[in-house]
């Protein structure tokens, strides 16, 4: 009897350790938890990059990277109890300005890979600080014990410390190669897809979101080291671009060759937006800052709203069906039929060559000789041949020529956007490509054009050839 009632008294104050040791360990994470909630997050700069990130606890550990607005890459770099959280807030604009003006802060992006280390460690030190002074606090608070708050400390940064060894020991490589990419856009909800192949690694990574600012540097000194067309110096100059979908980047790209090459108007054969809502229209007013004429017909993926914004806009011209003069060039000009974002219609390719042959009876009737014609889809050029010398076409995303026949030629733009957020679905990204075509000012004739190829995401390449009408290069 007495040793059944000392065992069921031993028992009992087994428990209740057990449920003083659960109740202080409880405390003890819960303080942590919110320390970490509280003053994990950081601000940091990472080559040209403004860096927000913070470090949580997770069950799985993980990377997540946002990159407004392209969306969410996940990594399974490491296992848990800490997750690493980053998002890209902005690029420095003392950086980009550097980048563009071609001078020494394009230089310290090789920089990048050892920023992003540095982040990482940084991160989890100051995770480490204020997680181990919330469990601390919280002990102090509850039991009002230096000395279990004393051995808080301890332990919270013994478990961290094990924690972040636990990561370093579980770090997988294999993972860096192969992102997974959610796609959500901030400004539309809709999934763009899949695109398990943005990087190879973490360092890489930083090297191609550098990249593009080294790429608008590199080909702003290729266009000032090209020589200006040699010949009759009265000569209209024309930059022809597609296919933009909304990238960013475009802009001072463009600004750095109208200014170099002194370019009197802008032809832009559409697909300027990606999903034509009303929210991207705000990402088109760099436009009104070139100072040109602009010249636009809709593509595919721009709504009559991404038409009217445009068209709203000062020294812009939205062509439908229409014939006008603008920089000296006589112009005619027809939008896509289709809406592609719009699944509730499905317009044929016959609707595309429909619209080119309506485009040619507008040619036709012009009072004045047409230079120039643009429609979006090359489906629409061949019923134009013979009676334009010149069809400009975008829509591919590859750059062509063709010989249409009865003296006109068709000029394909590739993606002067790098085909937006469509460059993250291939392995290989698509380069960004615009041309400047020389005209004569006296017979409006096409006599050589400049064709500029920017590398894609994660390529640093620039290159510009010069092509004469006659097929020889200078």
């Amino acid at each position: 009897m007495r040793q059944r009632v000392l065992s069921t008294l031993r028992a009992e104050l087994t428990w209740r350790h057990l449920g003083k040791v659960a109740a202080f360990v409880a405390v003890a994470v819960l303080g942590a938890w919110i320390g970490l909630a509280l003053g994990a997050e950081r601000s940091d700069q990472v080559g040209p990059l403004i860096v927000t990130s913070e470090v949580t606890f997770s069950l799985t550990g993980d990377t997540v990277i946002d990159v407004p607005p392209l969306g969410t890459i996940e990594l399974d770099t490491h296992d848990g109890p800490l997750s690493l959280h980053a998002q890209v807030d902005s690029l420095d604009s003392d950086v980009t300005q550097d980048a563009l003006a071609g001078t020494s802060g394009v230089t310290n992006l090789d920089q990048v890979p050892g920023n992003v280390r540095d982040l990482l460690i940084r991160a989890y030190l100051q995770a480490l600080v204020v997680a181990v002074a919330g469990a601390t606090l919280a002990v102090l608070v509850v039991w009002r014990r230096p000395r279990w708050a004393v051995i808080t400390a301890v332990s919270v940064t013994g478990v961290l410390v094990l924690s972040a060894g636990a990561g370093a020991a579980t770090w997988n490589n294999r993972a860096l190669a192969q992102p997974h990419y959610t796609g959500l856009l901030v400004f539309v909800p809709q999934v763009v897809g899949d695109a398990d192949l943005i990087v190879s690694n973490f360092e890489e990574y930083g090297q191609q979101l550098g990249g593009l600012v080294e790429n608008v540097a590199q080909l702003a000194t290729a266009a000032r080291n090209l020589p200006t067309l040699e010949g009759n110096p009265d000569t209209i100059r024309a930059l022809f671009v597609s296919d933009i979908h909304l990238n960013p980047n475009v802009w001072p790209i463009m600004r750095s060759v109208i200014e170099q090459y002194d370019i009197d108007v802008v032809l832009d054969t559409g697909d300027i937006a990606d999903h034509g809502t009303g929210v991207e229209n705000s990402l088109l007013k760099p436009i009104e800052s070139l100072d040109i004429p602009y010249v636009f017909i809709r593509g595919n993926h721009d709504s009559s709203s991404t038409a009217a914004a445009i068209a709203a806009m000062d020294n812009t011209y939205v062509l439908d069906d229409e014939v006008i003069a603008v920089g000296g060039l006589v112009i005619a000009g027809a939008g896509d039929p289709r809406f592609t974002p719009d699944k509730s219609t499905d317009p044929t390719d016959e609707a595309v060559v429909a619209s080119g042959q309506a485009l040619d009876r507008v040619i036709q009737a012009s009072d004045d000789p047409v230079d120039i014609a643009m429609v979006h889809d090359p489906l629409a050029a061949d019923p134009l041949a013979g009676d334009v010398p010149l069809v400009l076409a975008g829509h591919l995303h590859v750059r062509d020529q063709r010989d249409l026949g009865g003296g006109t030629e068709l000029l394909v733009q590739g993606s002067t956007g790098g085909a937006g957020l469509r460059a993250l679905e291939t392995e290989d990204p698509t380069p960004l490509t615009f041309s400047v075509l020389y005209f004569d000012r006296v017979t409006q004739q096409l006599t050589a054009r400049d064709e500029f190829t920017l590398g894609g995401l994660g390529a640093a390449s620039a290159e510009v050839e010069r092509i004469l009408e006659d097929g020889s290069t200078p």
